[in-house]
């Protein structure tokens, strides 16, 4: 499709704040990161959409990104819209009317955050689409189309609310659902595998595949992302330290939260607090000025962070 700038299936290294030339959507299938739009940070958690537009500036305030599996695309708009609109134009190979086109970029433009929970048509729309613009399919650019207008369709049913929920469907998932709500309250608490188990009356084997199924992860991965993240808003929102944040989040000494949190981080708690810093109004004005990235160093940098 000759309007696509970038796309791929990627583990995003590091993204230092940009701007682009184009319209970006990316849907993170794993990994906890922290990305800012125009200086405000929004935590994105896996099974997100996150989208902005060419004249945000966007990116991560940290050197280094925690691990992740995102699926990017990035792709020409029919200007490059360098200062903020009410509404855009796509480009006519889209096939939208003046209404959609107006309906559509009215609320992305509207938006006042980037980062949804994604749809389950979502989480299949963005792998779909990705698989083939990399394909040699002879038909390659028409599907590629048709693909990228559901993308947009959905995004902007995501984005106002009108996605289709998807429920659970037996009882037992429904019980896992109550205790991810129930852990994400009191991650901090000395939980095993068993009483998780015992929590929601489901065996510890059956309950692993079903945390498997519903988030990626087993059940202590996914305690441990959620005292991670409780960790994060510590450091940035109080001046405990470091020592009293690791106990309040469930670990049993300051060094092992202090590698834990540099391996899901890639920083130590005090680089973390530092990086978390409120950017001041210069660092924000200067942001704002930055220009656009270049095709080829962001093709460039898709190319060196693609898993396929």
């Amino acid at each position: 499709m000759d309007d696509t700038i970038s796309y791929g299936h990627l583990r995003c290294l590091e993204l230092a704040p940009h701007r682009n030339r184009g319209m970006e959507i990316t849907y993170i299938e794993k990994g906890m990161l922290e990305w800012m739009v125009e200086g405000v940070v929004e935590r994105v958690a896996p099974g997100s959409v996150f989208f902005t537009l060419p004249w945000q500036v966007h990116g991560s305030l940290h050197p280094k990104e925690p691990s992740n599996d995102v699926w990017h695309v990035l792709f020409h708009l029919e200007e490059d819209y360098p200062h903020p609109r009410k509404g855009f134009r796509f480009s006519p190979r889209l096939g939208f009317t003046e209404m959609e086109m107006k309906r559509l970029s009215a609320v992305f433009c509207r938006a006042t955050r980037h980062c949804f929970p994604a749809s389950a048509a979502m989480r299949h729309l963005m792998p779909a689409l990705i698989g083939e613009l990399q394909s040699s399919h002879e038909l390659r650019s028409a599907h590629s189309v048709s693909l990228l207008r559901a993308v947009l369709v959905e995004l902007k049913r995501i984005v106002s609310g009108e996605a289709v929920e998807e429920h659970p469907a037996t009882p037992s998932e429904g019980a896992v659902h109550g205790l991810l709500g129930t852990l994400s309250a009191s991650c901090g608490q000395p939980w095993t595998l068993t009483q998780m188990g015992n929590q929601c009356g489901i065996h510890r084997t059956r309950l692993s595949l079903l945390f498997q199924k519903l988030t990626g992860s087993t059940p202590m991965e996914y305690l441990q992302r959620l005292r991670i993240e409780r960790a994060k808003a510590l450091l940035r929102e109080t001046g405990l330290k470091v020592i009293d944040i690791a106990l309040e989040c469930g670990f049993n000494s300051s060094q092992h939260f202090a590698n834990t949190f540099k391996q899901a981080t890639s920083m130590t708690p005090s680089e973390y607090r530092h990086h978390a810093a409120t950017l001041t109004t210069d660092e924000i004005n200067a942001l704002k000025r930055m220009g656009f990235r270049s095709e080829q160093e962001e093709r460039k940098r898709v190319e060196a962070f693609s898993t396929d």
